[in-house]
């Protein structure tokens, strides 16, 4: 054992002093170390407990009582240039770094049937823009953050066919903030911040998969939508010309708000090839049906109007691909690449998301010993800049995202009795 741990904190310190790692998006795939450094290349191959969140029909394939717990560090950082009534201005993210724990425990209870149950999340974003920069009557800090528990079970119908189905427990809490003004380009700015809106909704999954041979195996998931109605505390500061504060104070009371959100479904699936028993090598690709998140409606305490967000995302591909090589009987070494589409569509752009498409570089390692096992994964999310030609209305200016990154740290610990 002592060797082993050793082992494991040598390789990481090589891991670390070679590169940095960088994701961003609100939605989330990182399930797990091993995953991540695969790009989520996971559906068809040899899996881990993590498969209870990427396709539980694999879990007829886990032998059987295993465990695994990790965290996955996100740091995003980038900036926003343009041009406002004051000139050209620069802004950057404010630095920041969200902790996404997992949990996986499956159980393989006869040749026939497995279960598992997982936590882990599926949604989330985080920013922060200094608070007085140009683009904050539309937004200057979100906070969304999402926890799944979602308990499955796994039937091998036959040697080569396995189907899974599990209900999925979803969690949102949501921090959005914003200024506004009394009189639009006066001095009566006041902040208009939801709190803690939160809630928790149930959908469900199905998954399949199907071994065609030694060498090449297909794996299939689909998730349901999930439907939530977040209510949390409004807050309004007024930060303007005194002379105006009786005014606010009259219009603009503390209270409850609520909004109703609909987490989008999605169809997963990929197809792996092992040429040699010690290489593999996946394809694969995310249907996420993102048309489902048509507005942001926030409905405001003390009769003040609705505040309405037009989305209108549409729907979006996300294509992945991996490799996965057992370099010694103690060390596997992973790389995979992601191309994934942005959801925001022409006309109806803001800043809750502030990229475009992006591709994704990740790489990873194993270190296992046996029943014990540690993976480490990064990745690198080079999003392509958008550009924003501004809107009145939604108070987005001319302004260009640039220079966009997130970094990710992810590792994973796992047991097997």
């Amino acid at each position: 054992m002592l060797k082993f741990f050793s082992r494991c904190v040598a390789l990481l310190c090589c891991f670390v002093g070679a590169t940095a790692a960088y994701a961003e998006g609100f939605a989330l795939y990182e399930y797990g170390a091993r995953g991540i450094s695969l790009g989520g290349a996971v559906m068809a191959r040899k899996p881990d407990p993590s498969t209870v969140a990427t396709n539980p029909a694999l879990m007829t394939r886990l032998p059987g009582i295993q465990v695994m717990a990790g965290a996955t560090t996100i740091t995003p950082s980038g900036k926003m240039d343009g041009r406002d009534a004051g000139g050209n201005f620069s802004s950057s993210l404010k630095p920041a770094t969200w902790v996404i724990p997992h949990m996986y425990y499956t159980q393989k209870l006869n040749d026939s049937f497995s279960v598992g149950v997982g936590e882990f999340s599926r949604f989330g974003l985080g920013f922060e823009y200094p608070h007085e920069w140009p683009g904050r009557f539309n937004i200057y800090e979100v906070n969304l953050q999402s926890a799944s528990i979602n308990p499955a079970i796994a039937w091998a119908a036959t040697d080569k066919l396995s189907l899974a189905a599990g209900v999925e427990l979803v969690y949102v809490n949501l921090d959005l903030k914003k200024r506004g003004e009394l009189v639009r380009g006066t001095p009566t700015e006041f902040d208009s911040n939801i709190q803690n809106a939160n809630d928790y909704g149930f959908g469900f999954n199905l998954a399949s998969h199907y071994q065609f041979n030694d060498q090449w195996a297909a794996g299939l998931q689909y998730r349901s939508q999930v439907e939530v109605k977040a209510y949390g505390d409004a807050q309004f500061t007024y930060l303007g010309n005194p002379a105006f504060q009786g005014i606010f104070d009259a219009n603009f009371r503390d209270g409850q708000a609520h909004a109703t959100v609909v987490l989008p479904d999605s169809l997963a699936g990929g197809i792996s090839w092992s040429p040699l028993p010690e290489l593999s090598l996946e394809a694969g690709a995310t249907w996420t049906r993102w048309s489902s998140f048509r507005d942001l409606n926030i409905h405001l305490p003390n009769g003040l109007p609705t505040a309405n967000s037009r989305k209108h995302w549409k729907d979006v591909w996300r294509w992945n691909i991996g490799a996965e090589y057992d370099a010694l009987d103690w060390l596997t070494l992973r790389a995979g690449y992601v191309f994934d589409q942005s959801p925001m569509t022409e006309g109806n752009e803001d800043y809750l998301i502030p990229t475009d498409d992006r591709h994704i570089y990740s790489a990873g390692f194993g270190v296992h010993d046996g029943p014990w096992s540690v993976d480490f994964a990064f990745a690198y999310i080079d999003p392509v800049g958008r550009r924003y030609a501004g809107n009145e209305v939604t108070h987005v200016l001319q302004s260009k995202a640039n220079s966009s990154k997130t970094e990710i740290y992810s590792v994973s610990f796992g047991y097997k009795f």
